[in-house]
């Protein structure tokens, strides 16, 4: 296969639905194994900001990936009901979100942490947990692996108590 052909076939989609079905029943162990399945989801449209969401059973295994949200070169919105009622749909446990910037940078932004909160929380409401948010561009950051996901997570344990 030439350099022209892979490509070609990468930023067409035509790997991005090869990952997605070959995926379902694998099990995810860490941010870098999420990173490595999502890199070539973002291919197809590189410079439009794409949000993902890896849907798991109880055993981190992957039930379905989906793209969720597109937006513009700078932002997507995201909606964390929509998240929900998948979740619900396909009977999740868990989530993982993975979203590109396309300028490169992996620093989660200000928005990106407050939908991550409200994220979790909403997801925490019905009994699921979200695992991670992955932030791709030229490589990722894991929320999860900075402690923004225990944190959020802990917080809402505090607003429950009282």
């Amino acid at each position: 296969m030439t350099e022209n052909t892979f490509w070609r076939d990468l930023t067409s989609g035509k790997f991005a639905q090869m990952v997605q079905d070959e995926a379902r029943g694998e099990e995810l162990k860490n941010s870098r194994e999420v990173y490595n399945v999502m890199k070539p989801l973002f291919a197809e449209n590189h410079d439009v900001e794409t949000a993902y969401c890896l849907f798991l059973d109880g055993r981190n295994r992957i039930v379905s990936i989906e793209k969720m949200f597109s937006g513009s070169i700078s932002s997507a919105a995201i909606y964390p009901r929509e998240i929900v009622k998948r979740v619900l749909a396909l009977k999740a446990c868990a989530v993982v979100m993975a979203h590109n910037h396309p300028s490169g940078s992996t620093d989660p932004s200000t928005e990106d942490r407050r939908i991550t909160k409200m994220i979790a929380m909403a997801l925490a409401t019905i009994d699921v947990q979200l695992l991670d948010h992955i932030v791709i561009g030229d490589g990722y950051t894991s929320m999860a692996d900075r402690g923004f996901i225990t944190a959020v997570t802990e917080e809402f344990k505090r607003l429950l108590a009282g």
